[in-house]
């Protein structure tokens, strides 16, 4: 599939193990920035049609990216993922613009569903 899909995470691992997930359903044309910066820069630059953004990354405060990003451009479908699944952060990010709410560790299924229902 054509679309474009930036992953932002910290940890290769967890980039590696979404890059998988998504390969696995046809979804090839993918983007990686491991911090805030590159994240920033890639979006702008890319426009991706869907973003998988980690809530926690070591140059950005919790929801501080969702919200640059979403300046960038209020339109954007982003997927929170966080091994956080707290009601009151996953409510948190989503009455911030983010689009969905993942939890790791997650299935394959779920993350394919997620990427279909967004990219539909």
């Amino acid at each position: 599939m054509t679309e474009k899909i930036l992953i932002v995470d910290d940890a290769k691992f967890a980039r590696n193990v979404l890059k998988r997930a998504l390969a696995n359903g046809n979804y090839t044309n993918t983007i990686e920035a491991a911090n805030a910066k590159d994240a920033m820069r890639i979006f702008e630059q890319e426009k991706p049609d869907l973003t998988f953004l980690d809530i926690s990354l070591p140059d950005s405060d919790d929801l501080e990216l969702l919200e640059k990003l979403l300046q960038i451009n209020p339109d954007a479908k982003i997927v929170m993922c966080s091994a956080l699944g707290q009601n009151l952060v996953v409510e948190n990010a989503i009455k911030r613009g983010a689009k969905d709410f993942v939890i790791k560790p997650f299935t394959e299924k779920l993350l394919l569903e997620i990427t279909n229902k967004q990219l539909a």
